[in-house]
C-alpha cells in the first residue's frame, strides 16, 4: 500500500482558525464600541462647557450683576444652574479714597479688591449626558452701585 500524505487542512485546524477569528472579532468590536461611547461622551462634554461658557460670558452685560440664582433648559434637554453672589468685601474707612485698594482674604487667598469695585462670584452647573454635571466657576469685576441717590 501507498499512502500518501496530503497536504491540505484537517477540518479540525479550520474550525479552530474560525474560532480565534471570531473571538478576535468579538474583542475588535468591543473595543470600538467602547471608542464610540468615549467620542460620544467628549461631543457632549464640549456642548456643556460651550454652553456654561456662553452662560458666564453673558452675565452683567444688558443688566447689572446682583445676588440671584437661575435656571433653565436649553433646547436639547441640558438643564443649567446660575448662581450669582457678591464677595465680602472690608468695610470702608471714612478716609478711603475712590482708588484705594482693600486687601481681603477670601478662601486662603489674599485679594486686592478697589473700594469702587464690587467682585461676585458666578457658579454654573450644566447637567449633561447619563447624568453627568459639568461645573464651572468664575469671578466678575462691576463698579460699585452708587450709594449717594
Amino acid at each position: 500500500m501507498n499512502l500518501r500524505r496530503s497536504s491540505g487542512f484537517t477540518l479540525l485546524e479550520v474550525l479552530a482558525a474560525i474560532a480565534l477569528l471570531a473571538i478576535a472579532f468579538a474583542i475588535g468590536l468591543s473595543a470600538l464600541g467602547g471608542a464610540a461611547r468615549n467620542a460620544s461622551r467628549a461631543a457632549a462634554l464640549d456642548t456643556a462647557m460651550e454652553r456654561a461658557q456662553s452662560l458666564l460670558a453673558g452675565q452683567g452685560l444688558a443688566t447689572p450683576l446682583e445676588n440671584e440664582s437661575k435656571s433653565g433648559t436649553f433646547a436639547d434637554g441640558m438643564g443649567w444652574t446660575l448662581k450669582v453672589q457678591a464677595l465680602p468685601r472690608s468695610a470702608p474707612t471714612p478716609d478711603d479714597a475712590v482708588n484705594a485698594v482693600e486687601f481681603t482674604r477670601s478662601g486662603g487667598v489674599l485679594m486686592a479688591q478697589a473700594a469702587a469695585i464690587v467682585l461676585y462670584q458666578l457658579d454654573v452647573a450644566i447637567e449633561y449626558g447619563d447624568h453627568r454635571t459639568l461645573r464651572l466657576s468664575t469671578e466678575r469685576a462691576q463698579a460699585a452701585p452708587d450709594t449717594d441717590q
